[in-house]
């Protein structure tokens, strides 16, 4: 089956090809043309070799390709791909960790079926400059699976209204986690969950002191989930109350968490500006999200307004009423790409249920 994306058509023959993703890849090819210090890339686990395809034939400048995959009849057909889109580009037959315990890149790039746990530190050790990490186990991440998760991330993820960004947040703490282990950090560039999958951009700066400042970012979240009040606790060894100080119910704690920025607006700015120039046949929905993360406050968790609506057995307003009235009182609030009917605000529970009482009056 010949498969055409962007400006490059590839045959899948046995290859996994996942065509939901193409929104994924073209975010990919955007952000490594907005980051110009990147001439090193790597595609870890290539398949048909698409995206690494698609980053050699797309972006401006010119940048080292590899594409990699442990499957020898998989680099036979990247190696046809390449040939038949008129680029050059290196193909490598190794496993993941093997490959990426021997060699560095500016970029790497981990797309892989499941969860990219077992990757997250060869990923860190291979990266100079940047790297992208997807991944599709979204149950263990958001708390579906919880004992999945635990093992799998060392972090305890809660099954809240806001599990897409608890699941994102659990990845990025783990990456940080082992970014700090080589005196290193990361700095989140654009971080997104889409449908089945989160997606992380991170930059890399290095040291002692980036490293120590960085996992400051690192923490709990604490939960009621009678009233949906929450708050953030900074650090590692944190005491966290029993209780409510709302409404006095039991609360549960998340984490460790990511509790800092998961986007660079001036990034994100880059990457639309390059969605909106280039060939990209799914541009439209990329930018539509990416302005929902643009304009996003940069909180930890946020509210799902129907959730709200349903304990209070309230009727909805439109979201942008609710977002108006709550700025219209000194409170700073946002829309969120993680769900249509979230909402991120700095106003502390009371004043959201009070808020959206009176205007279902």
């Amino acid at each position: 089956m010949i498969i055409r994306e962007g400006r490059v058509a590839i045959e899948t023959g046995e290859a996994f090809y996942n065509p939901r993703m193409e929104m994924n890849r073209d975010i990919t090819v955007a952000c490594l043309e907005a980051l110009p210090e990147i001439s090193t890339y790597i595609d870890v686990m290539s398949a048909s070799g698409i995206r690494g395809i698609r980053v050699k034939k797309e972006v401006s400048r010119n940048i080292e390709v590899t594409s990699n995959d442990w499957d020898g009849p998989a680099c036979e057909l990247i190696k046809k791909n390449a040939e038949a889109n008129g680029v050059s580009l290196e193909v490598s037959n190794c496993g993941a960790n093997t490959l990426l315990s021997q060699r560095q890149f500016d970029f790497v790039d981990i797309d892989p079926f499941g969860t990219p746990a077992p990757y997250i530190n060869s990923v860190c050790w291979a990266s100079k400059r940047a790297m992208g990490i997807t991944a599709t186990d979204t149950a263990p991440l958001c708390g579906a699976h919880l004992k999945s998760g635990i093992r799998t991330y060392g972090a305890y993820p809660l099954k809240t209204e806001y599990y897409a960004e608890m699941g994102l947040r659990v990845l990025l703490g783990k990456v940080a986690r082992e970014e700090a282990k080589y005196d290193r950090a990361l700095k989140p560039l654009l971080c997104h969950t889409t449908e089945h999958f989160v997606r992380l951009y991170l930059g890399v700066t290095y040291g002692r002191a980036d490293a120590d400042a960085m996992m400051k970012d690192i923490g709990f979240i604490v939960h009621c989930f009678k009233c949906k009040n929450r708050f953030e606790l900074p650090g590692l060894a944190v005491q966290a109350p029993e209780t409510c100080p709302v409404c006095g119910a039991k609360v549960k704690v998340g984490g460790p968490i990511w509790l800092g920025d998961t986007k660079d607006n001036a990034f994100v700015d880059k990457v639309i500006q390059v969605l909106e120039a280039g060939q990209f046949n799914k541009k439209e929905r990329a930018i539509r999200m990416l302005n929902l993360v643009r304009q996003e406050l940069d909180t930890a968790t946020f509210y799902d307004q129907h959730a709200i609506c349903r304990d209070l057995k309230a009727t909805p307003t439109e979201i942008t009423t609710l977002l108006d009235d709550l700025r219209s009182q000194g409170y700073a609030a946002s829309r969120t790409h993680y769900l249509g009917v979230g909402f991120k605000t700095d106003a502390p529970i009371g004043v959201i249920r009070g808020t959206i009482l009176r205007l279902s009056e």
